[in-house]
């Protein structure tokens, strides 16, 4: 596989280069394998035509272009947050050990927690970027980006009207297995026959129902299944951060939250559904004049 680093250059100084937090005297054998699996996880969410471009223009020693310095510093920092925790600890023959000199001292836990989610956000947010500039740019949309176009749900847009996560396509884009799940599994079975036409009904209060429906559930299920650091802390319950406690998230009680609106909202559209299935009753006269043949005494 291509990647946007040169290994004949033994040291990780174009790494360093790139991101400003390494040291230059790593071996680039040591971070190698990394960087071949960071690239393949990015070339799979802009596709390949992108990340071609992104190549040729490395090759041509033009680095500093936007989309190439871009999708270059996704993968080094991908690959280096997976690389680091790999050598905080020292394999000798007494067993592990923890890496330390005269001239560095051990971090805290925490320390270390913060500073992978740190880097794990910072690797979420310059691939959403990423993802921006092809949109913008009219790039080529990858298969990863368009798999879920045609949902209730069908853009990041419709999907904020109900809860707001900071413009990211990247988290749009990986709620988007939940949002189809939801669809399958819950609408289908609410609407019956009857799916295909609320779904073709944009302007409908069914519809629009429907839509705040899988939010809640994609965001339900999502926070249970994805990493917390691909959601905005305004999408989530919050709890007491210390500097001992690394996540500022309750995952019980954001889960709670969204599960306790979804439930509700399927039952507005349960009643909605209904309304539109009742057939109305026809009220039968009882007024009788002279000619209806009834007989007095």
């Amino acid at each position: 596989m291509e990647i946007l680093f040169n290994k004949n250059i033994t040291d990780s100084s174009e790494i360093l280069e790139v991101l400003g937090i390494n040291d230059a005297d790593i071996n680039i054998n040591h971070i190698w394998q990394h960087l071949r699996t960071a690239s393949r996880k990015v070339k799979k969410i802009i596709g390949e035509d992108n990340y071609e471009l992104a190549f040729n223009k490395y090759e041509e020693d033009n680095s500093d272009d936007d989309f190439c310095s871009m999708v270059r510093y996704a993968i080094a920092l991908d690959a280096f947050r997976n690389y680091a925790p790999l050598t905080d600890l020292a394999f000798t023959s007494q067993g592990r050990a923890f890496r330390n000199d005269e001239h560095n001292k051990i971090p805290w836990e925490w320390q270390i927690e913060k500073s992978d989610e740190a880097m794990e956000k910072s690797y979420y947010d310059i691939v959403n970027e990423i993802i921006i500039h092809i949109i913008e740019n009219e790039m080529n949309q990858s298969d990863f980006m368009q798999e879920f176009t045609g949902l209730f749900v069908f853009s990041l847009d419709e999907f904020q009207k109900f809860v707001n996560i900071n413009d990211s396509y990247l988290l749009y884009y990986k709620l988007g297995p939940s949002l189809k799940l939801f669809e399958q599994r819950e609408i289908i079975n609410r609407t019956g026959a009857r799916f295909t036409e609320f779904k073709q009904n944009k302007t409908s209060y069914i519809y629009t129902l429907i839509q705040n429906c899988c939010v809640y559930f994609a965001m339900a299920d999502g926070i249970k299944k994805l990493s917390l650091q691909l959601f905005p802390e305004g999408a989530m319950k919050g709890e007491k951060k210390t500097k001992k406690v690394a996540t500022g998230y309750d995952i019980e009680a954001s889960v709670l939250y969204y599960k306790n609106e979804l439930n509700s909202l399927l039952l507005d559209l349960e009643n909605e559904v209904k309304k539109l299935t009742l057939k109305p009753i026809t009220v039968r006269s009882n007024k009788f004049d002279e000619n209806d043949g009834f007989v007095t005494l």
